[in-house]
């Protein structure tokens, strides 16, 4: 940690970033199978969205749990665990949150356009890109130490 804020330099978890991107090109390629062939990608679009859904609901638990667990010690936000906000470098944040705004994006007009069909479902899978960011902030990010406590 620096005085402006993580040391850029560094990236940890480069799992976890290389995770969030190729789910979120496996998910566009799922979905557009899905808005052009619904009747043959439907059911694989469903699949993948209700298993990304409870996979990323899991990974926001552990986040979470992860977020308490460091703020013993840690002075650990919110907006760092969950949004990623002065807690993780440059790179990981870029990475991180241009797969979870693809994934939405991708995932609304998908269902924008195919409204009343199996591909609607789509609108749960970003929960698992969501997940893994929080995850990795709770894993990897940097937040100040807890002030010691006077008495």
């Amino acid at each position: 940690m620096t005085e402006d804020g993580p040391d850029r330099t560094i990236v940890k978890g480069k799992a976890l970033i290389a995770l969030a991107w190729q789910s979120t090109v496996a998910f566009v390629i799922v979905l557009l199978g899905g808005v052009f062939w619904v009747d043959r990608f439907g059911v694989v679009v469903v699949v993948a969205s209700i298993s990304m859904f409870g996979l990323g609901l899991v990974l926001l638990v552990l986040a979470f749990a992860l977020g308490l667990r460091r703020s013993r010690f840690e002075h650990v936000s919110v907006a760092g665990l969950f949004l990623l906000h002065d807690s993780s470098p440059a790179v990981a944040r870029r990475v991180l949150t241009g797969s979870i705004l693809i994934q939405l994006t991708a995932a609304f007009t998908a269902a924008g356009v195919r409204i009343y069909t199996d591909v609607a479902y789509a609108v749960l899978a970003p929960t698992f890109v969501f997940g893994v960011a929080a995850f990795w902030a709770g894993r990897y990010g940097t937040f100040p130490p807890r002030p010691s406590d006077p008495g």
